[in-house]
C-alpha cells in the first residue's frame, strides 16, 4: 500500500520516502515470512531499492544546503534572472565555474582570438565593440560568448570572437566556465539545459533592448556605420560558430536542426552561409554529408584531456542526477 500511494504523489521527496517505508515494510515480511524460512532474494532487492531511494533523498537534502550556501550575489542573480531554474541547479552551474574581476578598459575578450569561456556578467557594465566601435553593452544577467546557446547550439571548446569585450567601469565581476565542461553538463542534464534556454531567451532580448537604449542615448554618432558593423560582427559570429562546428563532425551531425534555427533567428541567408563554408574550404555537399577529408576532429584531440572524466560524469548523472 506504501508503494502503491508512493505513485500517486507528486513531490519528489515524498514519493522517495514513501518507497524507503514500502521496501522497509517488505524487508519485515520477506525476512518473518508466514511459512517460517527468509525469502533472501526479495530482501536483497529491497534492501538494493532503500540504499537507492536513500541515496537520492540524501542527495537532495545535500544540494539544497549547497543552495542554501549562496553568496547575497549569486542569490541576486538566481532571484532576477535564473528564476526559471531551480536554485540546487543554479548551485551546481555555480561549483562549476569561477569568479573573475576586471578593471575599467580591460580586455575580458579580444576580437579574431580564440576563446574558450563562456561568461555571465555579475556585476557592471561591458562594452561590446567591432574595430573598435561600441555595437552594444553588456549588463547584470547578460552572457558573454555564448554563441547559439539559446537556438540549441551547444558548442564546445574555442570560438574565435567576433568583437572585443572591454570593462566599462572598475570591479566588473563575472561568472566564467569552461566552454566544454559547461556544454557536457548541460548535455548530460537535460532539464537545465531547457532552463538554461529559457534563460537565454530573455538574455538575447536584454540585448536587443541595450541597442535601442544605446541609440536614444547620443551615443551612436553615426548610425549607418553603426548598423553596418553590428552585421559585420553577426556574420563574423555565424563564421565562428560554424568553424566550430566543422571542427567536430559528430556535433555537427547531431545539430544540423538547431544551426537552422539559429539562421531564421539571425537571418543568415543561403549565400551567406554558402560563402562562409567555402572561406573555410568546406562545399555545400562536403557540409550535408557531415564530413570531410582531412578534418581535425577536436573531439579526439580533447580526448586525453576530459575522457574517462566526462565518461564517468555522463554515466553518474544519468543514473543519480
Amino acid at each position: 500500500m506504501l508503494v502503491a500511494v508512493s505513485y500517486a504523489v507528486d513531490d519528489f521527496v515524498q514519493l522517495r520516502l514513501l518507497a524507503i517505508a514500502g521496501s522497509s515494510a517488505m524487508l519485515v515480511f520477506t525476512y518473518f515470512h508466514p511459512h517460517g524460512r527468509v525469502l533472501w532474494l526479495p530482501f536483497k532487492w529491497n534492501v538494493l531499492f532503500i540504499a537507492l531511494n536513500a541515496y537520492r533523498v540524501m542527495k537532495i537534502h545535500a544540494d539544497r544546503f549547497l543552495a542554501s550556501k549562496l553568496s547575497p550575489l549569486m542569490q541576486h542573480i538566481h532571484d532576477h534572472h535564473f528564476y526559471v531554474m531551480d536554485t540546487s541547479d543554479f548551485a551546481r552551474l555555480v561549483r562549476l565555474g569561477h569568479v573573475e574581476t576586471f578593471k575599467k578598459g580591460e580586455l575580458v575578450v579580444q576580437q579574431d582570438h580564440e576563446n574558450r569561456h563562456v561568461r555571465l556578467v555579475l556585476k557592471g557594465t561591458l562594452n561590446v565593440e567591432r574595430d573598435g566601435l561600441v555595437t552594444y553593452q553588456m549588463h547584470e544577467g547578460n552572457f558573454i560568448s555564448e554563441t547559439g546557446l539559446h537556438a540549441g547550439l551547444l558548442l564546445r571548446g574555442n570560438v574565435t570572437s567576433c568583437c572585443d569585450v572591454k570593462a566599462n567601469e572598475d570591479d566588473v565581476t563575472v561568472l566564467t566556465w569552461d566552454r566544454t565542461e559547461l556544454m557536457h553538463l548541460l548535455e548530460v542534464d537535460k532539464n537545465m539545459e531547457k532552463s538554461m534556454k529559457a534563460v537565454m531567451s530573455w538574455d538575447i532580448v536584454s540585448k536587443l533592448k541595450s541597442q535601442r537604449v544605446l541609440m536614444s542615448s547620443g551615443l551612436v554618432t553615426n548610425p549607418e556605420e553603426w548598423t553596418k558593423k553590428r552585421r559585420e560582427q553577426s556574420l563574423h559570429r555565424y563564421k565562428s560558430i560554424l568553424n566550430n562546428m566543422l571542427a567536430h563532425p559528430q556535433y555537427l551531425n547531431k545539430r544540423k536542426d538547431e544551426l537552422t534555427k539559429y539562421r531564421d533567428i539571425h537571418r543568415i541567408s543561403d549565400e551567406q552561409h554558402e560563402y562562409a563554408l567555402k572561406e573555410m574550404g568546406w562545399s555545400l555537399e562536403d557540409f550535408d554529408a557531415g564530413s570531410k577529408e582531412g578534418q581535425v576532429d577536436e573531439d579526439v584531440v580533447d580526448m586525453p584531456k576530459y575522457g574517462w572524466k566526462w565518461h564517468a560524469q555522463s554515466v553518474y548523472l544519468r543514473l543519480f542526477g
